[in-house]
């Protein structure tokens, strides 16, 4: 039985409240710099501002994305991994969605934990995978739990039977 639905998502760790932190450091950066040049020269400031910029840049270009077709559940983790990672349905021994805490596996991001190894960037949802070969657990992140769970249903019945 030939099945073409495809779920696809991107998430990345752009949030209000890191848009806001880091708009607070940066303020701070500022005003420190500005109350403490000479003649109202921001000399030491620019090395500063450009290493915020940086982690900024890094964070808000992160994007995990990930996809479940007939072929299996594929990710990629921008920069992490480049290539797209893919696991066929046939590797794949157990799969589910689940919550978790992030403090299973060291907080959100590309982590290794006691649960194994994560790709997530925000949340308390994820896809639970077992990879039949090496029992490897792995755990891809996401914000749409129901329809995960939905398509991960239709298409471990269609490649179970």
């Amino acid at each position: 039985m030939k099945n073409n639905q495809i779920y696809k998502e991107s998430q990345s760790f752009i949030t209000w409240w890191l848009c806001l932190l880091y708009l607070l450091v940066l303020g701070t950066g500022v005003y420190t710099a500005w109350s403490n040049s000479d003649q109202g020269k921001m000399g030491g400031f620019s090395v500063g501002a450009l290493i915020g910029l940086a982690v900024f840049a890094v964070i808000f270009f992160m994007r995990l994305r990930s996809r479940i077709d007939e072929e299996g559940i594929h990710i990629r983790f921008f920069p992490f991994i480049w290539k797209e990672k893919t696991w066929r349905w046939d590797e794949i021994g157990d799969v589910y969605v689940k919550r978790y805490s992030p403090w299973e596996y060291g907080g959100w991001g590309y982590r290794f934990g006691r649960g194994g190894t994560a790709f997530t960037t925000k949340g308390s949802y994820g896809i639970h995978l077992v990879v039949q070969r090496n029992s490897a657990k792995m755990l891809i992140g996401t914000q749409k739990p129901e329809e995960v769970n939905e398509i991960l249903k239709l298409y471990r019945q269609v490649n179970q039977g």
